[in-house]
């Protein structure tokens, strides 16, 4: 819905573009120029002229789950947009200008990056965190909730404690949401 908002205010200042460009080649086949409108219409019909040759570039970013955000940048041209949006329905348009657009998805999965090489574990201060590789490399994706260590030693057993301790592999979605489960309960409230 939030799409076709937009593209209706795209669509409705193009049509509110073209309506000033007759206006003003009546204006100017009438010989009457009120205000210098023939010279604003004469410079915004060679901007326009002249940016439908222009590269044009579309920056896609996908947001996922895990917190990773990726971006990629396609060239195309103005006169080929209306076609090549056509590949991005159900994206939203973030930003447009006369040089680029820029496109968002949320993507409901993890990242390749994160299926690849994506580990959980416990930071040093004691949080829940996504790391790309092992917890002892410290690359960390996404940071989620303190856990409380005496309660979750208490519960798991001692080979499940070291696991987490070590980096626990997560390939998709569904091991994603489990060890999020797994390991809630464990989630240590900073309010006391």
């Amino acid at each position: 819905m939030e799409i076709n908002r937009k593209w209706m205010v795209y669509a409705s200042w193009t049509i509110a573009l073209l309506t000033c460009f007759v206006a003003g080649f009546f204006l100017a086949d009438s010989g009457k120029d009120p205000g210098g409108l023939r010279q604003w219409f004469t410079a915004v019909s060679n901007r326009s002229v002249d940016a439908v040759g222009k590269p044009y570039k579309l920056v896609l970013t996908r947001t996922y789950l895990c917190g990773v955000r990726d971006e990629e940048h396609k060239p195309t041209s103005l006169n080929h947009l209306a076609e090549t949006m056509v590949d991005y329905k159900g994206w939203e348009i973030v930003s447009a200008d006369s040089a680029k657009m820029i496109l968002m998805k949320r993507e409901q999965d993890i990242s390749p990056r994160c299926k690849e090489n994506g580990h959980f574990g416990i930071s040093a201060d004691g949080m829940l965190t996504l790391f790309h590789g092992v917890p002892s490399e410290q690359e960390v994706v996404q940071t989620f909730y303190r856990i409380n260590t005496a309660k979750m030693e208490a519960s798991l057993s001692k080979e499940e404690v070291e696991n987490l301790k070590r980096g626990i592999r997560v390939r998709d979605l569904a091991e994603y949401n489990s060890i999020l489960s797994t390991y809630g309960e464990f989630q240590l409230n900073d309010d006391y």
